[in-house]
């Protein structure tokens, strides 16, 4: 592509005001696809009035780009001003899409406090996504990670995650998420689980899970979720779920490449002593624990 003097290339292809031969030319750029993807999306927002040409004056004004000589390469204007637009662009959609965030770290729990008076109590490495503006019409979460659930009455109630969604109206649930797992227990109330092709309605003291596609049902009694108390229980789960568990809790690393971390566990672990939590999980299962140090974990079968 030739040499140009144009600082203001892009703005004048959004505006219209390229010649054919220079629209030809951008045309072969091997990231023209790229360029008309972020002016189409930028149409998509519903943004006040405002001049182009002013627009990209006053960032390139802010832009400190050294020039050799007078000529520079139309890759190299170009590929700033995208630079700018895409900056531009990300600002409004986080200004008119805002969303709020909870997270917590290794071993920690947090209550968040919904809109709508629902609750939220967040298990270790989790995170809860929503939009805090539009609410009262839209109560969509996205989880990741676990969290229990007290859910008021009224509209429709989804928590959405990476393996399926959680609906609801007013009740309380746990769910649990990863990669290739869902999980939800219904402590009181009804809800409903879409995970794949896949539809389940459950009520007070009955549990799902959908793993990598395989799904199962079973029956409890707990009154809420273990690890609102300081204790992390499960059923039935493959061991790699329980270690990743133990590692959110207590911040450690677990090297389990020696042992067959598709064991089926059923128990649970304390979150007050990591020493008691390895014990409890891996002693019965035949396995050792070896402490390297306080944050590295090795586990050897016996």
């Amino acid at each position: 592509m030739k040499e140009a003097h144009d600082d203001t290339f892009l703005a004048r292809w959004l505006n219209n005001q390229l010649s054919n031969s220079e629209l030809d030319e951008f045309k072969r750029h091997p990231d023209f696809s790229l360029y008309e993807k972020i002016a189409s999306k930028s149409l998509e927002l519903r943004t006040p009035e405002y001049n182009k040409s002013a627009l990209f004056s006053k960032v390139q004004d802010k832009i400190n780009v050294p020039k050799r000589g007078k000529l520079r390469s139309i890759y190299a204007t170009v590929s700033v001003v995208v630079a700018a637009s895409i900056v531009i662009i990300f600002g409004l959609i986080q200004f008119y899409n805002s969303s709020t965030t909870y997270s917590t770290d290794f071993g920690e729990q947090m209550a968040v406090h919904l809109p709508d008076g629902s609750e939220v109590m967040l298990n270790s490495k989790s995170e809860i996504v929503f939009n805090e503006k539009n609410w009262a019409q839209n109560r969509v979460v996205k989880l990741k990670g676990e969290a229990y659930f007290k859910v008021n009455k009224g509209s429709k109630f989804i928590v959405n995650s990476d393996r399926g969604e959680v609906s609801v109206l007013g009740t309380q649930f746990n769910v649990t998420t990863h990669n290739d797992l869902i999980e939800v227990s219904c402590y009181e109330g009804k809800v409903k689980v879409s995970s794949d092709d896949k539809e389940v309605f459950l009520t007070q003291g009955k549990a799902f899970r959908n793993l990598k596609g395989v799904s199962e049902e079973w029956e409890f009694k707990n009154q809420e979720p273990s690890w609102k108390n300081g204790e992390s229980s499960f059923t039935s789960i493959p061991l790699k779920y329980v270690i990743k568990a133990i590692e959110n809790q207590y911040n450690v690393q677990i090297n389990a490449t020696n042992i067959d971390v598709y064991n089926k566990f059923t128990g649970a672990f304390t979150h007050e002593n990591l020493n008691i939590a390895l014990e409890t999980v891996f002693r019965p299962l035949q396995i050792n624990a070896n402490v390297l140090d306080k944050n590295n974990i090795t586990l050897t079968k016996e």
